[in-house]
């Protein structure tokens, strides 16, 4: 059984814009953000998708009814098991308001403040994915509209990668490996392979 992921992050949002965390709370798309998703929906224009997947957060859905627009109709499937990285009590925070959020993104732990950590991400992740690969058929190619931090955590809980090393190599990776709307590839055929880092660029 072979399954062919496509997994795009939501497009610009105001809370990108102005700098303040989202994880299960959401803001909506700019007028930029749109344009990404328009311009990954042309990008993507080629593949026949069989399944859509949906984070259930609003930003991320709007993302996959752009990516979708003049596409024949296809049920876009909503799952909170999709949804960003919980932050508790952190969650609208910025910059701005002290160093907390900084300090729980270190540990990668937001449970001290009612959120979610690593384990608790990850094990999610593997639940989520093996769930969407038993509503599968062989062959499907499936699109998936998600979030950054939510790939990030997928590298370990899906691929194998070790992110603390990851991080030793390069600190700055959580920021720059996700673009808005960019294209990941990944297939299942008993176990997760990595395909294609996020890009752009379709490639």
């Amino acid at each position: 059984m072979a399954i062919h992921f496509y997994y795009v992050r939501h497009g610009e949002t105001l809370f990108n814009v102005i700098g303040r965390s989202q994880g299960a709370c959401d803001s909506p798309l700019t007028p930029l953000g749109i344009k990404q998703a328009e311009k990954t929906g042309e990008l993507l224009r080629k593949v026949h998708f069989d399944r859509v997947y949906s984070s259930s957060s609003e930003r991320a859905f709007d993302t996959a009814e752009l990516i979708l627009k003049g596409s024949p109709e296809i049920p876009i499937i909503r799952k909170k098991g999709l949804k960003e990285m919980f932050f508790g009590t952190l969650e609208a925070s910025g910059s701005v308001d002290g160093p907390a959020m900084g300090e729980c993104w270190a540990r990668k732990d937001f449970t001290e403040y009612g959120g979610e950590n690593r384990e608790i991400l990850e094990e999610r992740i593997r639940f989520t994915f093996y769930e969407i690969v038993r509503e599968c058929e062989d062959g499907d190619n499936v699109l998936i509209v998600s979030h950054r931090g939510y790939f990030y955590y997928m590298l370990e809980a899906l691929f194998g990668w070790d992110l603390d090393e990851v991080e030793r190599k390069d600190p700055n990776i959580l920021v720059t490996l996700v673009p808005n709307a960019s294209v990941a590839r990944f297939d299942f055929d008993d176990i997760f392979h990595l395909i294609k880092l996020p890009s752009t660029e379709l490639g």
